[in-house]
């Protein structure tokens, strides 16, 4: 009995081991028959997959980025966009050139769709398509009629770009009619001012969108999974593009690959030169000159670029002016920065500061660690007679006291602990607590200032109804938003800066916590210069912008464009800092000469038009003078596109055109997961607009109800399905041996 008890669990494992060879050769055959699902296919199946650009596993003999779809055994070739930028600049002013090259990896004809950022307040005024070695120009139109004109062209068969605005600071290039296999170049050009702040200038190019939520009545849906409850804003589609997840991008190259290379003169001897998160090379072999390439080759597309450079001598003049004339007008650029020493022996005020901070999931991963510590530091800089309470907010709002409390260590012991047991998740709504934080329980209160401090990425999409709200509910407190993480949302920041006037600040990496926090509460500890204003030679002023000109915080330029009669006579600039006046004159015969600056006065027009819509002007009368000054000026703006179309048709009558998107890269730091497992099953690994797939699938309506999104996971790998059989069949035919020879030994 004991011998034959003691081989009962050999011939036990011999059965596991049959079973477990079983269910592997199942599995294996399962995944053998997708695999060539293409050999059983009726062959106008096949014919119809191929027209809508699909392959199969067995058609890609070379390196590719495949999407699956919900067609078994079908794949999406994912387009490839790799871009240039070259920066050159000129005193402030950048004149930028981003190349877009987009690549058709597939055997069909295609048009591309890219959504990409760019700064808030550029001006982009040029389109250039490269086919070959031609260059079309791009025109300039309504936006409806440039449209009109892409489409035609593009059903017609012809090559053709279409640069639209869906924000201030994203934009679209569509490009149809991409052959197999074919690559078109894109060229557009921007023009731009780099921003002076406490005597560092900065440029940033923006290489990454942070997906943008879209409130709903009800619940909430986070824009990048291109859900179809986008009813609460119209434009909702146009500003989600698909994105990838992190495990879908490929590890052997990159998939968006950036490459950036400037040419700095700023006009005065140079002193540091860096970029804030890249490594560059700077070659300052020529004097007052600087060539900045990327130390390490093209970069992702996931982290906005930022260069700074500061003059070498710090006390040189802060005052530059540049001048361009174009149709009988002098256009002026004027960036003043006023002496440091203003307000420096001035009291500090007692104040009333209201902390938000941001914890929804867009915030997780390093821009939450970004964002407590950047509040930590701000509780910090608390004094008696000081007043403050602390609001959080996902998709729902908390205060931490019913309402402001005294800035005493046991309250303030409080908010940390609360500001350090904080987790990202939920959705972005964002209008109640800004509210809250307007929300003003002592308005005659004169002895304390009223400040906001805003900690946030800004991934909404309804900027206008929170711009609004500022403007409704602002009252005596000033707002100070400030941006967290790689690619914050910085065309809210900036407009909701303005509108709360106050000054916006960039925190893109937790190492620049500690000093962009005191740099902010350095400007919000100071008195503030109102009052500004600008004064010309009588009849020398057509128009100047921005209009009035904002209040100056501690460290900030007065910068104003304005369109003259003539360069002649004097400028003066005055504001009351303190109670005290302060004055600077300026002779305009000493301004240099500078392309662009027209292009900078008419963006500067268009953003002050647009934001009138706040003060009570008319939609029509608004959008008349907009689109007059970008026809004017070549600019795109959301009124006007720019759109380049060859004349030659080279799609063959027939061929079936293919649409694709591009799908964005996450921003650097951000917890996919966090955001996208609400909406998503783990098993989704992207996501994508649900109207791709139905244009892609031959014969369906791209009109028609979306496909189920949870259908399409990305990416698609190969797997080894033949060596899985083969080690399956193996796998029982050992497990045969050994549980026979194990049924001998116990008849034995």
């Amino acid at each position: 009995m004991a011998s034959g008890h003691s081989h009962r669990p050999a011939g036990g494992q011999a059965w596991l081991g049959l079973i477990t060879a079983i269910a592997v050769f199942g599995a294996s055959l399962f995944f053998w028959s997708e695999a060539h699902a293409d050999s059983a296919a009726a062959p106008s199946e096949t014919t119809a997959a191929t027209e809508a650009g699909m392959v199969r596993l067995s058609e890609i003999n070379e390196g590719a980025l495949l999407l699956k779809t919900v067609e078994g055994g079908l794949y999406i070739p994912a387009p490839l966009v790799a871009t240039d930028i070259r920066l050159d600049i000129a005193g402030p002013i950048v004149r930028a050139i981003i190349t877009q090259r987009f690549e058709n990896p597939s055997d069909a004809w295609v048009e591309g769709t890219y959504v990409f950022p760019m700064p808030e307040d550029s001006g982009v005024d040029r389109l250039r398509m490269q086919i070959g070695d031609r260059f079309i120009e791009g025109e300039i139109h309504e936006r409806e009629q440039a449209r009109r004109i892409y489409e035609t062209a593009r059903a017609n068969g012809q090559r053709a770009s279409l640069v639209e605005q869906e924000r201030p600071n994203m934009f679209t290039t569509s490009v149809a009619n991409i052959g197999p296999h074919e690559t078109i170049i894109v060229q557009i050009e921007y023009q731009d001012v780099a921003r002076l702040n406490d005597g560092t200038f900065e440029v940033r190019v923006p290489l990454a969108i942070t997906p943008r939520y879209i409130p709903q009545p009800e619940g909430f849906v986070f824009a990048a999974d291109g859900g179809d409850r986008m009813e609460g804003l119209a434009d909702a589609m146009r500003i989600t593009p698909p994105l990838m997840h992190p495990s879908a991008e490929p590890g052997d190259y990159l998939r968006l690959p950036v490459s950036i290379h400037a040419d700095l003169q700023p006009g005065f001897a140079l002193g540091a030169v860096a970029s804030r998160y890249h490594a560059t090379l700077v070659d300052r072999s020529m004097p007052g000159h600087a060539i900045i390439s990327l130390a390490d080759g093209p970069i992702p597309a996931n982290r906005d670029f930022v260069l700074t450079w500061r003059p070498a001598d710090e006390t040189a003049p802060s005052a530059a002016l540049f001048t361009e004339e174009l149709d009988g007008q002098t256009y002026l650029l004027a960036q003043i920065l006023p002496p440091a020493r203003l307000g420096s022996d001035t009291p500090r005020r007692p104040r009333e500061t209201i902390f938000v901070i941001d914890n929804s999931g867009s915030m997780a991963g390093a821009s939450m660690r970004q964002a407590r510590q950047a509040l930590v530091a701000a509780l910090n800089r608390l004094e008696p007679g000081d007043r403050f309470n602390l609001i959080r907010f996902d998709n729902t709002m908390q205060r931490v006291f019913p309402q402001a409390v005294d800035a005493i260590p046991v309250n303030i012991a409080r908010a940390r602990s609360f500001a350090a047991n904080l987790q990202a998740e939920g959705g972005t709504v964002m209008l109640p607590a800004l509210r809250a934080a307007l929300h003003d329980d002592t308005p005659e209160d004169t002895s304390r200032v009223r400040q906001v401090v805003f900690l946030t990425d800004g991934a909404i999409g309804n900027e206008a109804e929170l711009f609004a709200a500022i403007h409704q509910d602002l009252g005596r407190s000033r707002l100070f938003p400030v941006g967290i993480g790689a690619a914050p949302n910085t065309y809210f920041m900036s407009r909701a800066a303005r509108f709360g006037r106050g000054t916006f600040t960039h925190i893109g990496d937790v190492n620049e916590v500690a000093g962009a926090m005191d740099r902010l509460f350095t400007a919000l500890e100071r008195p503030v210069m109102t009052d500004l204003d600008a004064l010309f030679p009588a009849g020398a002023l057509s128009e100047i912008w921005p209009a009035p000109l904002p209040d100056l915080y501690y460290g900030e330029p007065v910068l104003l464009t304005a369109r003259l009669a003539g360069p002649e006579g004097m400028m003066r600039l005055e504001g009351e800092l303190a109670g005290s006046a302060w004055q600077q004159d300026i002779a305009l015969t000493d301004a240099r000469p500078a392309s662009g600056v027209a292009t900078l006065w008419a963006r500067n027009r268009i953003r002050a038009l647009e934001e009138m819509r706040f003060q009570g002007a008319t939609p029509a009368s608004i959008d008349a003078s907009v689109l007059q000054t970008a026809l004017d000026f070549h600019l795109v703006t959301r009124l006007t596109s720019l759109v380049a179309v060859d004349a030659t048709p080279v799609r063959p009558v027939g061929d079936q055109l293919v649409q694709r998107d591009v799908p964005l890269m996450i921003p650097d730091g951000w917890d996919f997961q966090a955001v996208m497992d609400q909406r998503f099953a783990p098993e989704q690994h992207a996501a994508l607009d649900p109207n791709l797939l139905a244009r892609l699938r031959p014969g369906q309506d791209p009109d028609a109800a979306p496909v189920d999104a949870a259908g399409i996971p990305l990416p698609a790998t190969a797997t080894p399905r033949e060596l899985l059989m083969g080690l399956g069949g193996l796998m029982m035919l050992i497990a045969l041996i050994w549980l026979i020879a194990n049924r001998e030994r116990r008849l034995w």
